[in-house]
């Protein structure tokens, strides 16, 4: 967490910024991504989206993000990410989600970073996707994006 944190006046300034972020996280939907809160999240000092990105043949990516993360110093967290049905993952659905919301991130400078990777797997598709491992303490896998698509 951050040196001299208040997490009482972080919650005020996430109620206070919710109506920006909203209008944020919605802007994904010009990269055709279908954007919804997470209702059943009750966290009062981040905001939850979940992202969802949807292919031919009804395959899904679905992609959990945190805007405000109170424990995070990156403006996007990606905390989940799915692909339905599981039958088509490995097929890079998943990557060409990622390079949307990678593109929309990039065009409003915002730093990304995907947080409790778990598996060889997964790490090499976080780092073929131009992420690298965060260096440092941490008690997770967290890969953050460095920004600026070329």
């Amino acid at each position: 967490m951050r040196d001299g944190f208040n997490i009482r006046s972080w919650a005020e300034e996430v109620a206070r910024k919710k109506p920006e972020m909203n209008v944020l996280a919605n802007s994904l939907k010009n990269y055709q991504a279908r954007v919804e809160p997470n209702k059943e999240d009750r966290d009062v000092v981040a905001l939850h989206y979940r992202v969802a990105f949807l292919f031919p043949d009804a395959v899904m990516v679905t992609i959990g993000i945190v805007l405000m993360d109170y424990e995070m110093d990156f403006d996007v967290v990606i905390e989940t990410m799915t692909t339905l049905p599981p039958e088509r993952k490995r097929q890079g659905f998943g990557s060409q989600a990622v390079a949307k919301l990678l593109k929309w991130a990039d065009e409003r400078n915002l730093s990304v970073v995907a947080v409790q990777v778990a598996g060889e797997a997964n790490k090499g598709f976080w780092t073929k996707n131009g992420f690298v491992r965060r260096e440092g303490p941490s008690c997770t896998t967290d890969f953050v994006w460095h920004g600026r698509l070329d």
